[in-house]
Formats: structure tokens, sequence, C-alpha cells
């Protein structure tokens, strides 16, 4: 029973996480200039550490450059399709839902796939990749397709955000 509890309490948390990113990625969000600076420095932070970690693996390395490739990509996309409003308590800012949403699918659907491998590989699978540690902390840097879609998603919201960080000052100084 206390197994199922714990399992219960990891979906609803995932839940709570995913109808918070969904919230945020639908409509009109406030721009906070510190907000925006502590997410760039956490996606900063998490993508330095997946380079050092798959630094043995130079292979991998060509996922995380396509996958910066494509973030980048999308990040430029949502650049040209961002609105700007300004509002009584200030600017506030949206992209457009599809590419938000895009991103949001695509780590779920990796995120889906992870949970399924350490599910299967729980079992006693002898022949599963995993088998021998299922929730080694570090096996994103065994599997590059999995540190590929990290680093569109790093890529994106870097980029975006940096890019949300100028277009504020810009319209800051437009409207004085």
């Amino acid at each position: 029973m206390s197994n199922f509890a714990g399992i219960l309490y990891i979906i609803l948390l995932a839940a709570f996480i995913i109808y918070r990113r969904v919230r945020r990625s639908i409509g009109f969000q406030k721009f906070s200039r510190s907000k925006l600076t502590f997410r760039i420095g956490i996606f900063a932070l998490i993508g330095i550490a997946i380079l050092l970690a798959g630094v043995h693996h130079p292979l991998f390395w060509l996922g995380d450059g396509v996958g910066l490739a494509i973030g980048v990509a999308l990040a430029w996309m949502a650049v040209k399709h961002s609105r700007f409003e300004h509002r009584e308590d200030g600017w506030y800012y949206r992209t457009h839902i599809g590419i938000e949403l895009s991103v949001l699918f695509l780590f779920l659907g990796r995120f889906a796939y992870r949970m399924i491998q350490m599910y299967l590989a729980s079992k006693g699978d002898p022949n599963h990749p995993f088998n021998a540690n299922p929730y080694d902390p570090n096996a994103f840097t065994k599997d590059p397709w999995t540190a590929a879609i990290l680093f569109v998603i790093i890529a994106y919201y870097v980029g975006y955000f940096g890019y949300l960080l100028l277009k504020e000052k810009e319209l800051k100084e437009e409207q004085a």
C-alpha cells in the first residue's frame, strides 16, 4: 500500500507541474525580469551539467548539438510570433501557443518514455539497459536522445527568455 501512495504522490506532483506549465503557456504573461533571469540561470546550469556529464562520450555531443540547433530554431520562431501588450500594471508578452505546446509535449513524451523504461527495468528484465540501477540520476547521459531533447528545451527557453529581457528594455525605452 505504501508503494501505491508513493506512486500516487509522484503522479499528482507531475500533474501539478504540467498544469502550471500549460497555464503559463497560454495567454499573456507579465514581464518579470527577476523570474526570467532566474530561469535563464537555471537552464544554463542544467545545460552545463549535462555537457560535463557527457564529456566521456563525444558521440553524445552530436545529439546535444542537434538539440541546441532545434531549440534555437524554435526560439527564433517564437521571437517572430511574439506579441506584446501594455496594461496598467506593466508589459505582457505572449508567444505562439503551438511552439510553446510543442516544446511541452516533447518534454512530456520523453518523460513518459523514461518512466516506462524505469518501470520495465524495475521488473527485473536482465537484458534491459537500465537494469543495473533503474533510478540512476545520470542515466540521461547514457541516452543521447534524452540529452538532445533536454537541449532543445534548454536552448529554446534560454534563447526566448534572453530575447524577452532585451525586448522588455526596448519596450520601456519606447514608452518613456
